[in-house]
Parts: structure tokens; sequence; C-alpha cells
């Protein structure tokens, strides 16, 4: 199973109590941290003269260096967090050139419902082989900051389990045309049920897919905001919905909705019919000035780097992680710890817990920690639609020097 059970707590020994914390979702998303959001970006390579492109002239165009040395930081940290991680390789053809040594990084969080939530962020720069692009583009904004942020998010989500499965895409190609994510759809989704397996998802069952892009510049003197931005109007669709709500629970950042946003990675997902949104900084973009520009100042420019001064926004970025994280907790359904804790009457002993919707649990009892058979099955409790507080009782003249323990139990 790809399950990791959860252990609420250790129960009693010889009548001591032990109790569990609780950790609220409120706690798990407070987990998402600007320092450690800071290390993973500093560490993709965004320094003055860094670049995550492809190499100019004559076909084949390879990546450089430092392109793969990112995509080898962002494969070993997603597997270091213990996510079930993939290279998955693609060549294309752009401008009448090949592209070969594409790669994109797949990270999974297996859950059991066999729905399914996407996250992704490109990492591929823009570069000289682009007819508007001049000089080495390090990207430190343009992707560097979205991919940090699905760094952050599966460092904050790592340790738990969730309902609906997660997956976590650092996309290549996405300056030439969304190859990336094109692969990604043409290759590891598909509408037909008999053709899924463990690297092949079903495209019904993906509730959503986000596309990270540029979470890093933030003007002080604007609105503090994210744009979401969808290719055609869907003012009230249900990942919009779910996104106001996290960056209201969960962040500082005001939601903006707006359409016709198509040059991203959530392009591909949406031609698919997979509700996508595009997550960009809100001060990416003006459309209300005559004629509309971009704010960005370093936008696709050598200076897009952390040697300018006060351009990238570390507590922002931070900030609209929050929010993808917060997005994840609800809508994946996260099955935090809870509280086990007990009570006594005579010789009686009860073992209480709050449960999480959908989840059945088994209590285990042992007099014999050492033995590798020592703990057994005692009672399974059936999971319930609601959030609901559990008890179960013991006589400890039948259970007497006991230490009890609850799982959640997914084949239940």
């Amino acid at each position: 199973m790809f399950w990791k059970r959860i252990l609420l707590s250790l129960g009693l020994f010889g009548g001591t109590a032990l109790t569990a914390l609780a950790v609220s979702i409120s706690d798990i998303a407070g987990e998402v941290s600007e320092g450690s959001y800071s290390n993973f970006h500093i560490n993709l390579f965004v320094e003055e003269g860094d670049s995550r492109g492809f190499t100019d002239g004559s076909s084949p165009r390879t990546p450089l260096p430092q392109h793969d040395l990112a995509r080898d930081y962002i494969f070993n940290t997603f597997q270091a967090m213990g996510f079930e991680t993939y290279l998955a390789p693609f060549t294309f053809n752009y401008s009448g050139r090949s592209y070969t040594g594409c790669n994109n990084v797949i990270a999974i969080k297996r859950g059991t419902s066999g729905f399914i939530h996407i996250i992704g962020a490109h990492y591929d720069s823009v570069d000289s082989g682009q007819s508007d692009v001049t000089g080495v583009c390090p990207g430190a904004d343009d992707n560097a900051s979205g991919v940090a942020g699905i760094l952050e998010t599966a460092r904050a989500i790592q340790d738990y389990t969730f309902l609906d499965t997660i997956i976590l895409i650092a996309f290549d190609g996405e300056e030439k045309g969304f190859f990336g994510s094109k692969h990604f759809v043409n290759n590891w989704t598909t509408t037909q049920t008999g053709q899924t397996n463990a690297t092949r998802f079903l495209r019904a069952n993906i509730k959503g897919m986000l596309s990270v892009d540029m979470i890093g510049y933030d003007d002080p003197t604007t609105a503090y905001d994210v744009i979401l931005g969808t290719v055609n109007y869907q003012r009230n669709s249900p990942l919009s919905k779910a996104l106001e709500d996290a960056a209201a629970t969960y962040s500082g950042v005001e939601t903006y909705k707006s359409s016709d946003w198509d040059l991203s990675d959530h392009k591909p997902f949406d031609d698919a019919g997979i509700e996508s949104i595009l997550v960009i900084e809100g001060d990416y973009y003006d459309y209300w000035n005559n004629p509309p520009q971009y704010e960005n100042p370093y936008y696709h420019t050598p200076n897009d780097n952390i040697d300018q001064p006060n351009y990238i926004s570390y507590a922002y970025a931070t900030d609209v992680t929050r929010m993808l994280v917060g997005y994840l907790l609800d809508q994946a359904v996260v099955i935090p710890p809870a509280t086990l804790w007990q009570t006594f009457s005579g010789s009686t002993v009860s073992l209480n817990w709050e449960s999480s919707p959908g989840i059945a649990y088994d209590v285990y009892g042992s007099t014999n920690l050492i033995a590798s058979n020592g703990w057994n099955v005692l009672t399974t409790v059936p999971s319930t639609p609601t959030i609901t507080t559990h008890s179960v009782s013991f006589d400890l003249n039948a259970y007497s020097n006991r230490i009890f323990k609850v799982i959640s139990d997914p084949e239940q």
C-alpha cells in the first residue's frame, strides 16, 4: 500500500496515562517558513550570470549545466522528503530547432480516494535561443520562485497523510511552448480507465491543476495580491473558490480572478478538459495601463536575479506558498495526527480520540514491546463520514499492564 498509516498515540501502561498533542490544519499550514523557502530558492541557481536554459545555435540544443544541476537538486529534494519521485525525459522541436535532454521532475504522495490534485512550476529559464531574449537570464522570479514554492509545499506536507493523491511537478520546456506540461498530459494522463496505472492517471479524477509561475515580485506600493488566471472565464469555479478560501484562511494575500491567461503550464491541462488555474504575482502585468505593460521590471531579462536590491520578496512568496499548502490541506483532505486521551471508571479504561472523515482505526494492545509480534489488534473502529469522537473501553482486569495505540486503517 502507498498509504502512510498514522500512529495517533501510545496509551497507558500500568495505569499511567500518556496523551498526544493535537495538530491542527492551521498548525500544518504554519509550518511554511520564509527561511526554508528562501533556502530552496537560492539553491536553484538564481544569481547574476546563472541560467537554467538551453544552448543556442544549431540543433540539437541541449541543457546548460545549471539547468541539469537545478533538475538534480529538485529531484533529490523531493526524494529525500519521502515522495515517490520520477524523472520523465522528453524532446521537442521549437522554432526550427530540436531540444534534447529535457526532463520533468514528478513527485507523488499517494492517497486512497482515487482523486488527484496537481501543482506544477517550470524550472527552465529563458535563454538567447529565443528571439526576444538577449543575455543570460537567471530566472529568479521566472520561475525559480514558483519551484521554490512547490518545494516548500512539499516540505510542509511531507509527514502527513491525505485522502487524495497529490502530484507536484517541476516542468521543463515551458519557456518554449509548455512542452513539459504537454508531455505530462499526453503521457501521464488518460481518458480511458483501462489505460491507467501507477504513472498514468485518469483525467476525470484530477480535481484541479495549479501552475505556479512567478510569485516572487511584489511592489510594496500596490495591492498585496495574487492573480488566479484562467484560460476562459471561470469566475466561480470550484478550483478558484478553493484557492480564494485558502488565501483568506491561511495567508495574508488577496486573490484577484482574471481570464484570458493562456501562457503557462496550465494551458495544456485546460486543453485536455482538466480544470486549471495560473497562480501568478499581482504585479506581473498591468492590464489597465494604456498600453498594457509589464510591471515586473526584470521580466525575461538578465536582471531577473537575486542580486537586484529589493527585488525578490521572500515574505510575499512565502505567503503565496501558504495559500498553496492550505489549498491542499483542505481539498486533498489532510489526516492530521489526533489527540488520544484516556478516562477511567473503576477498572475500566476508555481510549478516546477525534476521527478524520472516511478513516477507520485499529486499536492495538501490547504487554511486550521487545517481541517482534508484541502488538495485537484488539478491535477495529469503522470509518464515519464526519469528524466523530470515538471511545473504546477495556476492562483492566482482562487487559492489565497494557500499552495501547491507535493506528488508521486504510484497508477498512
